[in-house]
């Protein structure tokens, strides 16, 4: 064969070389003298003829083994698509080594063999140890995969069931019937994605863009690109995957890109799910396993690969593995013009990247220091085209040179030495059909004869739907294929139809002028409107263009182009046209006559068979009836109906069968018996397959896999037999059941093959054996013991199960011959707790069994059927379990039968009322059942957790015994939020003792807690082999996987952990279940809070210091690892209780003055919280800001020792504080008392404008200690409530000082308060500074140093021109005070003076809900008249004291509850407080209301005009009678409290004239006094007379209520009075003067009759508490007394 000079040099070219060439430019014949030139350099050196030369042609070892003297052989392989090429090239091959070794010059390349891959039926699926006559190996890409996959042990195809066939453990063959079948059926071509997947996705992505271009991303860059490589799995991210837009080789955006991938997602899921696979699939695997294991195949020395462009980067890059010598060993060739194969989309500077990138970095370093690649080898020369055509199809290039330089490697043009017309292009008229002007005479009339295209000839369409449009008109008399078809083939003429106007770049062809003005092509003269080119919206020119140059060079002489729109082509004819490439004519008759070139038979016969091995069986079958070939004739046919038999298996199954039983059918009438097999097995017709290879082919293999297939058993084996194949034979008998003929098998080899009789045994054990075996593969059981139990002796069949696993069928065994304890032992040591019981049940220990059954049940409750743990569910035998429990336990005794039914109950996973596990915990605790107590106690927890909020109930009491509180509620099946934090510490005392109990798990001492975890996680404690290991009996637990798995130790079925393994899972599962719950139990509590967002103080602060403690208690275990996470939320939730603060110290003094919640104030809890609180106020720099809130918390709560320290160096920079913090520590009095008035005073005069400053909620709060401090000087003094309770409910505060204080200067506080009220402008900026809102702070801080300003007034009665030139000065304040509490201050004003006395400031105080406290220091109290105020002795004990504070408290029940949101009214709580429960006159039956009182009154009121008096004895008399009335009210209001269904308007009444009745009362109150009679005024009178009437009008109601009250059997209860009847006296000064200026309030005697009753009744008027204010305040008036 002649060579041009170019091809010889590449040919001579020792080095790895990349050759790119168009088509016709000879790249396989360069390959293929390559390989027959080096093949021949070997050959000549390794005979020892110029021997100097070997070293040139490999650097690789030549084999030489001396040993066996066997013969050297160089190892190439020749590797294309093509089956036809790849034929053609191994004929070639061989022909020019027949040239060279017999000088046989033939040049004829058969191809009359249908099957060209039954060439490779000598070639084995493996690279291993291949025969030397099979070198070189030419082969096609699917069969080097098949080959490289045989290599790598189990294949690819064994995970596919339908692929496996039968194998009987050696590796699949690729020859293997059901392989073959599976590859047909099952491997996704660009022909199955387009029918069986594109139509399935979605319609909204899929219209975007066409499948051609979807498929090749997926199989080229997806799953086949350079950077697929470097993820795992081979595939592409989509992070991935849409860099590439970023690239300059991408035409596809980000968002299509976007598209690309959901439908690549749709695809694999689909192909998933159809148990289907693709090239990339494979290649993706053998990747995998070549990097993961040792390559044990031949090594390659020379490569060559041809038409590499059908190739994917992934699938190039499997030859690294193969071939070692990168220098010299590899040559690709190929065209990237003609990429257009569906999947595949690459450049050759691509593959010269991977060639660097993957193939040299498997090299030692010193080997890749020489690996340098050469260049791109061009072949410039081409030998089937002439210059015109090559010319036209530059022209092409040229452009994707400009807007794609990407997608091309840029190459020089092309030449050629064959002369040749140019391309023309016909015109015909717009109403001319241009295909039927050619092929029909005189016009083409209707009825014209067609005159057809000879074989050379060929009509190139755009797609299969242009070409059935073509195919009407031209019959078969034409070749008319698509442009994919024509890729590989060429011909004489070429007519290329319509492929403008079929192209979906439709009008955006004028894209070209651009080109043609940028290449100064456009007529100047013609105006062309075009777009710009943009590589986003033009990206499909690239793929037209490359179509379109494939398209021109398929002809080696004539190309015609005709076009039906002119307007679509008429930019390229255009730029052809300028760059005078083509021609212009007319199609007319004599135009299509000199068109038609006839061709004879041969001719027709030879492209027939071309048109086959490219698959194109419709135009085969065409040609060879011209031809009149009848046998290729029928073969395409069949071939063709076979592959559309296979495009629509998927969509039409029934007609895809008759088509493929068609096929066989005349497959066979032409004697191709091997294509006709195979679609008999497509067919699933596997039994009449095989008896056409074994009686028609010959082929006992493949015959006897179809029996199999089929179910033919026996057939099969005879098969086997007959090749002498005795272990597939035997395999056969196995797989079906045909025990007995293997037998028969084993007695005839026995007699033929000389097996002797000890053998014999061996060989029937084996054969037993090997059927035991696969049952247990196949996982039947019964059939393999059926075997096992056949086997010689009993010894034999304990080693056989034991080598297998198969203890449960050992135990079976052993059970059958009446051992029980000893198969108990043995399902014992693998844990099969279940059959255990079972067999201590057959030898009566009854209560062992029931305790594993109890056991089971609690693990399995927790951790069957894949659950996590807590909370205890269903299992499948969970009732039946039960049952059988209850009735085994029967058995043993009747109290463990009981214990049973209690464990089994708290076990079970159903609903159980709170009272019922309170009633299973105080059982368990009592008989010591630790798993009943922490579950009990669990389950109540959960209750909690899983409550709406709403069902809570609110407490406004503390209880005094919380643990009886919390039980009691349960009992009552309510919760609280008491109740919720009690079993939650119950829950996790029990917890923080399982982590204490793990420290000792190694001691010999009982660990009731760890012990407890075993049961819980389901282990058990065993010794094994001398050794305490840790036997796990439940498998597949989700503990184990979350914590334990990776120290898991298997031995058969047992599982086992060591001590320290298992105390690492257990600790982790508690850790992370204490935070979870914990965690859950802050929510609920959050929750809870935020609904008492407007709720009372007591109630948020109870919810915020749980909080505190739940959180603070999980954040300081020493037991938790917390993540980052966790610690995270504990530390917001403890951060969300700094708010605690703002309600122990509100910005309203009086929102926290409430005895429960004093009490609250006082616990370890509140104190503990506010010490945090403290704690994280002094972390950074102490300001005056800070000190306020840290001052405040010391003196409003205990001392924090703790943090003495830490204050006291963060107040370095102020000595006055220092000064403070040091004495009141320190404890002494005076000196606290002097050191805080300097810090405020310095505190004050510092600038409060600065950052930092002390906020007025502080300094105020401040100040009041101070004032009350000096208060003490005195033997008897004034404070409020608030202030006394916030001194008194103090340990280290309330104490009477032992050192008297002079007498105090108030100038201090004067002068403070005065400045703070008079300048509002800075006062409110204060507050705003503060980020306080002054419109509510404000109001309080001005009442709240007016009230310390009138308690400065009692003791210094001049400072009242303060307070009234502040309440009516320039900047008066009285605004900004309640009305109520103005006007009683001023009623007594005269001129300059208030004169505020006792009883004034505490009718003031008692409007503002924070009444006068006058306190004694010595026993007895000061006679001070004032109704409205309370007197505490604080010689009194401490409840005396607070009972006085807070009279008022419910005492008759031991807790209040309503649910959340819901407020209780006080008033209507209970009857008044200060009444104690007594019978009165020992009455029965119905309680009696005595109207006649109400007579009296009215007389006594209504006897005189103008002032009414009253003497003792009426007024005594009507005030007995009046208690008795309000006696007998108050019970039966109280008893109507508990009647359910009670009018809400009768007793709404009722309780008005309840409080009516109190106030009469008091009215007629006459103890203490030293007149004769009561003298009333006439305003005085009009009010009685409307009480009087009031109640007169709701008689009927009062007496209903009375009647049903009265009808209890026992007798009522009724409140009798109990107060204090001593008369306040007017208090002296020390000198014994009667000086009104030094006394705080004169108690003017009532006058006698006829004395003057104007002043007394006036004077009288004054003090008397109005019905609002009693009302209001019931206490006030009775306090007084």
């Amino acid at each position: 064969m002649q060579v041009t000079d170019e091809q010889m040099d590449i040919i001579l070219f020792s080095k790895s070389s990349f050759i790119i060439g168009r088509s016709g430019t000879g790249k396989t014949t360069i390959l293929t003298m390559k390989l027959f030139q080096n093949e021949e350099s070997f050959r000549i050196a390794s005979e020892g003829i110029y021997a100097a030369e070997s070293s040139r042609v490999r650097d690789v070892q030549v084999l030489d083994d001396s040993e066996e003297n066997e013969p050297t052989v160089l190892r190439q392989l020749f590797v294309t698509v093509s089956p036809k090429l790849c034929y053609a090239v191994k004929q070639h091959v061989s022909h020019l080594t027949s040239i060279a070794c017999k000088g046989n010059s033939s040049t004829d390349v058969n191809l009359d063999d249908a099957d060209v891959t039954s060439e490779f039926r000598d070639i084995p699926d493996t690279f291993v140890d291949i025969l030397h006559k099979n070198y070189p190996l030419v082969v096609t890409f699917d069969k080097f995969l098949m080959m490289l996959d045989g290599t790598l042990g189990d294949s690819f195809f064994e995970r596919f069931p339908e692929a496996r066939g039968l194998s009987y453990g050696s590796h699949m063959s690729s020859r293997s019937v059901a392989l073959q079948t599976f590859l047909r059926s099952k491997k996704v071509t660009f022909e199955r994605f387009c029918s069986l997947y594109w139509p399935h996705f979605n319609s909204n992505l899929t219209k975007k863009l066409d499948a051609s271009r979807v498929f090749t991303e997926i199989i080229s860059h997806i799953k086949g690109g350079l950077q697929a490589g470097e993820s795992s799995d081979g595939k592409l991210s989509y992070e991935g995957y849409s860099l590439l837009s970023e690239s300059c080789a991408s035409t596809l955006t980000k968002e299509k890109r976007e598209i690309v991938y959901n439908l690549f997602q749709a695809y694999e899921k689909m192909k998933t799910e159809r148990g289907e696979f693709d090239m990339g699939d494979l290649v993706n695997d053998l990747h995998y396993r070549l990097s993961n294991e040792k390559y044990e195949g031949d090594q390659m020395d020379f490569i060559y690969i041809d038409e590499v462009q059908d190739l994917s980067m992934r699938q190039i890059s499997l030859f690294k593995y193969i071939c070692q010598n990168v220098d010299e060993g590899f040559v690709f060739a190929g065209d990237t013009a003609q990429t257009i194969a569906r999947g595949i989309d690459f450049r050759f500077q691509d593959i010269r990247s991977l060639f660097y990138n993957e193939f040299l970095s498997n090299r030692t370093t010193e080997k890749r220091e020489k690996g340098v690649v050469s260049e791109i080898f061009q072949l410039k020369q081409n030998f089937r085209t002439h210059a015109g055509v090559l010319e036209l199809a530059q022209s092409v290039i040229e452009i994707l040179y400009c807007y794609f330089a990407h997608s091309i490697d840029v190459l020089e043009p092309e030449t050629s030495l064959i002369s040749g017309e140019a391309p023309v292009l016909l015109e015909s008229g717009n109403d001319e059909n241009a295909i039927v002007t050619i092929f029909c005479g005189n016009g083409g009339g209707t009825g014209g004869e067609i005159v057809g295209f000879g074989a050379e000839q060929v009509i190139l369409v755009r797609d299969d739907c242009a070409k059935t449009e073509i195919c009407e008109y031209v019959g078969k008399q034409a070749l008319v294929l698509t442009l994919v078809e024509c890729k590989g083939l060429e011909f004489q003429d070429v007519l290329l139809y319509n492929f403008f106007g079929t192209s979906p770049m439709k009008d955006q062809w004028r894209v070209i002028y651009g080109y043609m003005k940028e290449k100064n092509l456009v007529d100047e003269k013609g105006c062309h409107s075009f777009p710009s080119f943009s590589e986003a919206r033009h990206n499909v020119l690239c793929s037209e263009l490359k179509q379109l140059y494939v398209a021109i060079t398929r002809t080696r002489q004539r190309l015609w182009i005709c076009e039906n729109r002119e307007e679509l082509s008429k930019p390229m004819f255009d730029y052809w046209k300028r760059r005078g490439l083509v021609q212009l004519r007319k199609l007319d008759d004599s135009v299509a006559q000199a068109m038609r070139v006839a061709s004879n038979p041969q001719e027709w016969r030879e492209r027939g068979k071309k048109l086959y091995y490219e698959n194109n069986f419709v135009m085969a079958t065409m040609c060879f009836e011209r031809a009149g070939d009848k046998m290729w004739e029928i073969l395409a046919r069949a071939s063709g109906i076979r592959t559309s038999a296979e495009q629509m298996r998927g969509t039409n199954p029934e007609a895809a069968s008759g088509y493929l039983r068609e096929a066989a059918a005349m497959f066979e009438s032409i004697g191709k018996l091997e294509p006709a097999a195979s679609c008999y097995c497509d067919l699933g017709e596997y039994q009449r397959a095989g008896r056409i290879y074994l009686d028609m082919c010959g082929q006992a293999d493949a015959a006897a896999e179809c029996f199999t297939l089929a179910g033919c058993y026996s057939d099969a084996a005879e098969a086997y037999a007959k090749g002498d194949q005795f272990s597939n034979c035997l395999s056969v008998c196995k797989k079906g059941k045909l025990f007995d003929k293997g037998m028969q098998y084993i007695e005839h080899w026995k007699e033929h093959a000389n097996v002797q009789n000890k053998e014999l045994e061996l060989i029937k054990q084996d054969l037993l054996e090997t059927c035991a075996l696969d049952y247990h593969k196949r996982k039947d059981p019964k059939s393999m013991m059926k075997f096992v139990r056949a086997f010689c002796s009993m010894e034999t069949k304990r080693v056989f199960l034991r080598s297998v696993g198969c203890l449960d069928e050992l135990s079976l065994l052993e059970e059958e011959s009446g051992n029980f304890v000893e198969a108990a032992e043995l399902v014992r040591s693998w844990g099969d707790v279940l059959k255990e019981a079972d067999l201590l049940e057959k030898v009566g220990q009854y209560k062992d069994a029931t305790l594993l059954i109890l056991w089971y049940v609690f693990y399995s409750s927790l951790w069957g059927n894949g659950s996590t743990g807590w909370p205890l569910k269903q299992f499948a035998q969970k009732e039946q379990l039960c049952k059988k429990a209850k009735s085994l336990s029967e058995k043993v005794s009747e109290n463990f039968y009981g214990f049973v039914c209690r464990e089994l109950r708290i076990l079970s996973d159903q609903q159980i009322s709170l009272p019922e596990l309170k009633k299973h915990l105080q059982a368990s605790q009592e008989h010591e059942s630790l798993r009943g107590e922490i579950v009990s106690i669990r389950k109540i927890l959960d209750a909690h957790l899983k409550l709406n909020s709403s069902k809570y109930d609110w407490e406004d009491e503390l209880p005094v015994d919380l643990k009886k509180h919390a039980e009691n509620k349960i009992f009552w099946n309510r919760v609280s939020v008491r109740t919720l934090v009690f079993y939650w510490n119950m829950w996790k005392d029990n917890v923080m003792d399982i982590f204490q109990s793990l420290e000792s798990v190694d001691s010999e001492e009982r660990n009731e807690h760890f012990e407890f975890c075993l049961d819980y996680f389901g282990v058990k404690k065993q010794c094994v082999n001398g050794n305490m290991v840790y036997l796990l009996v439940s498998k597949d637990v989700d503990w184990l996987r979350n914590g334990g798995h990776k120290d898991l130790h298997v031995d058969g079925k047992r599982l086992t952990f060591d001590s320290r393994q298992l105390v690492v899972a257990i600790r982790l599962y508690w850790q992370l279940e204490l935070v979870s719950v914990g965690i859950k139990v802050l929510e609920t509590l959050e929750t809870l809070n935020k609904l008492m967002s407007q709720g009372s103080a007591f109630r948020k602060s109870t919810c915020l210091l749980y909080i505190f403690e739940v959180s603070k208690f999980l954040l300081d275990c020493c037991h938790l690892n917390l993540t980052y996470s966790n610690r995270k939320t504990l530390e917001n939730f403890l951060g969300m209780t700094q708010t605690y603060f703002d309600l122990a110290f509100p910005l309203d003094w009086r929102c926290s003055i409430s005895g429960d919640f004093v009490s609250l104030k006082e616990t370890d809890l509140s104190v503990n919280l506010l010490e945090e609180i403290i704690n994280f106020n002094v972390k950074g720099n102490i300001t005056y800001w800070t000190i306020g809130r840290v001052m405040m918390t010391c003196l409003g709560s205990r001392k924090p020792l703790s943090l003495y320290d830490k204050i006291l160096t963060g107040l370095q920079w102020n000595p006055f504080w220092k000064s403070f913090v040091v004495n009141f520590w320190n404890g002494c009095s005076k000196d606290v008392y002097v050191a805080l008035q300097n810090a405020l005073q310095d505190t004050f005069r510092a600038n409060w404008r600065l950052p930092g400053y002390i906020s007025p909620h502080s300094f105020v709060y401040l100040l009041d200690r101070l004032f009350f401090m000096v208060s003490f000087s005195s033997r008897i003094f004034f404070t409020t409530r608030s202030s006394f309770v916030e001194w008194f409910t103090h340990p280290h505060l309330a104490s009477t000082p032992s050192t008297t204080f002079s007498e105090p200067d108030f100038s201090f506080f004067v002068g403070i308060v005065h400045e703070i009220l008079y300048n509002q402008v800075d006062t409110v900026a204060w507050i705003q500074k503060s980020d306080i809102n002054p419109k509510f702070y404000h109001p309080v801080l001005v009442l709240k140093l007016v009230m310390i300003l009138c308690l400065i007034c009692l003791k210094e009665p001049d400072c009242s021109q303060v307070l009234l030139d502040l309440l009516f000065g320039r900047n008066n304040i009285g605004y900004l005070l309640p009305k109520e509490f103005l006007n009683d201050l001023i009623r007594r004003k005269k001129g300059r003076y208030l004169n505020l006395i006792a009883y004034v400031v505490a009718d003031a105080f008692i409007n503002v809900d924070d009444p006068l406290l006058i306190v004694s220091m010595e026993n007895g109290i000061s006679r001070i008249y004032a109704p409205c105020a309370l007197f505490v002795d604080l010689s009194r004990s401490r409840e005396e004291i607070m009972s006085i504070l807070f009279p008022n408290k419910n005492t008759h029940s031991g807790w209040t509850s309503n649910k959340v949101g819901i407020e209780v009214s006080s008033s209507n709580a209970s009857p008044d407080a200060n009444f104690n429960v007594n019978s009165v006159d020992g009455c029965k039956g119905e309680l009696l209301m005595n109207w006649e009182v109400m007579d009296i009154i009215s007389e006594v009121i209504n006897g005189e005009t103008g002032e009414i008096q009253s003497s003792f004895s009426d007024a005594t008399t009507i005030k007995k009678e009046l208690d008795k009335i309000v006696h007998a009210l108050a019970t039966a209001l109280e008893n109507a409290k508990t009647c359910a269904g009670e009018d809400a308007t009768l007793l709404r009444e009722v309780r008005c004239a309840f409080d009516e009745l109190k106030l009469l009362c008091c009215w007629f109150d006459i103890s203490g006094y030293e007149v004769g009679h009561l003298v009333f005024t006439r305003d005085e009178t009009n009010s009685l007379q409307q009480v009087v009437e009031g109640l007169q009008s709701r008689r009927p109601m009062i007496d209903d209520l009375l009647k049903q009250s009265g009808m209890s059997e026992e007798p009522q209860k009724v409140v009798s009075e109990s107060r204090n009847t001593s008369v306040e006296e007017e208090t002296a000064n020390e000198d014994g003067n009667d000086d009104n200026s030094q006394v705080p309030e004169s108690v003017p005697r009532k006058q006698m009759s006829g004395g003057n009753t104007e002043e007394a009744g006036s004077f009288l008027g004054f003090f008397m508490p109005s019905a609002k204010t009693l009302k209001k305040y019931p206490y006030a008036y009775f306090l007084s007394k």
